[in-house]
């Protein structure tokens, strides 16, 4: 099927959606926005600076039409959720947003009710618009780059004002192999120093739950679930974390979750391979002191 990628000039997340149009094609086409090199091989490749999603919807429903596109490809991103309702009410097409798999005759798979739940659908109708979840594909390695062409955008509809990018310090929360994650349950934002120095050992990322980042103790760009990173980390460790369905849809795809709370009845015992029913307090400096004797 011709398939098109949409996505930011991001290594990661262009590997994520190479990966998924091979189920569908060989070679897909790519709209690239942002500016750089456009990384691996592609059939047709567009570029364009713009990245409002609405002063891209014209210039890329044309494109598609023109082209005859059959399946459309974003991220679960800012910019995936932005064009996908906009593009299907244009191009009239259906879209299916937060796929997490792909299966023969155009099956989709959908979580839903923060992960207790999948659904899954049947695409009969082309075009189509997917939104696929981050780190549930596994990125394809890409070499080389594509020339482009511009893709012309017009007269801008919306003008962006000012753009602030947060720094966060160490190993982004997205590529940590070990994450320590606290929660509401910390009590207190000094006692994250103790989930650092744990972090720090493990060469792994220290994250949040929503609860912690309302209460102000830890920035929104270390909140992990649905509403904040998609992660899956090789060791997951929740700590004070209740395990609310919407965390734990934001750590589906973690390979080992390990879960401390002096509640035994916490959700975060559910899904976690290991748990401790204890105070992290006397818990977490016995792990760090352990793994520090064990280097």
């Amino acid at each position: 099927m011709k398939t098109l990628i949409i996505e930011n000039i991001d290594l990661k997340k262009i590997g994520e959606l190479m990966t998924v149009s091979r189920l569908f094609c060989d070679t897909p086409d790519i709209i690239a926005l942002g500016d750089g090199e456009i990384p691996g091989s592609f059939g047709r490749a567009w570029q364009s600076a713009a990245t409002v999603s609405a002063n891209l919807v014209v210039p890329i429903t044309q494109l598609i039409q023109q082209e005859g596109y059959e399946v459309i490809l974003m991220s679960v991103s800012t910019l995936g959720t932005g064009l996908a309702g906009p593009l299907s009410a244009a191009l009239s097409a259906p879209v299916i947003t937060e796929v997490t798999a792909i299966h023969p005759d155009m099956v989709v798979d959908r979580p839903v009710y923060g992960g207790k739940a999948i659904i899954k659908y049947k695409i009969e109708s082309t075009p189509s618009l997917l939104t696929i979840r981050r780190k549930y594909f596994e990125p394809e390695a890409l070499a080389g780059t594509t020339p482009s062409v511009p893709l012309e955008t017009g007269d801008e509809k919306v003008t962006l004002v000012s753009e602030k990018i947060e720094q966060t310090e160490g190993i982004p929360l997205e590529d940590a192999a070990v994450i320590v994650s606290g929660g509401r349950g910390m009590g207190d934002p000094e006692n994250f120093a103790l989930l650092q120095e744990m972090a720090d050992l493990l060469n792994g990322a220290v994250g949040a739950s929503r609860g912690a980042v309302d209460e102000g103790w830890a920035s929104p760009t270390r909140q992990i679930g649905q509403t904040g990173k998609i992660v899956a980390p090789d060791v997951y460790f929740a700590v004070g974390i209740s395990g609310a369905s919407q965390h734990l849809a934001g750590i589906a795809n973690s390979k080992c979750v390990v879960g401390i709370n002096k509640d035994e009845e916490a959700n975060i015992f559910n899904r976690a391979r290991f748990g401790i029913v204890s105070d992290y307090k006397k818990i977490v400096p016995l792990l760090t002191q352990a793994i520090r004797e064990d280097r």
